[in-house]
């Protein structure tokens, strides 16, 4: 018999880049719906630092990175390290 439980463990991981458009849209706003704290706080203070000029490259990042990010938090979460 095969055991499904290594199946659910040895998935392929998903593409590392990949576009969210909701994530792009809303930037820090839609890390703190997911969570994601501390990814937030830390956009937010280069925002803020930056005086504004860094807010593009911000939103560009969370359009990037939402994803990845969201999805390496989940592994976290049910990790017991």
């Amino acid at each position: 018999m095969d055991d499904p439980i290594p199946a659910l463990y040895h998935r392929p991981m998903p593409r590392r880049l990949s576009w969210n458009w909701l994530a792009f849209i809303f930037g820090p706003i839609w890390y703190i719906a997911r969570g994601l704290w501390v990814h937030a706080t830390i956009m937010v203070g280069l925002y803020l630092l930056s005086g504004g000029i860094l807010l593009p490259f911000v939103h560009i990042y969370c359009g990037l990175k939402a994803n990845e990010d969201a999805l390496e938090f989940r592994i976290q979460k049910d990790s017991f390290y």
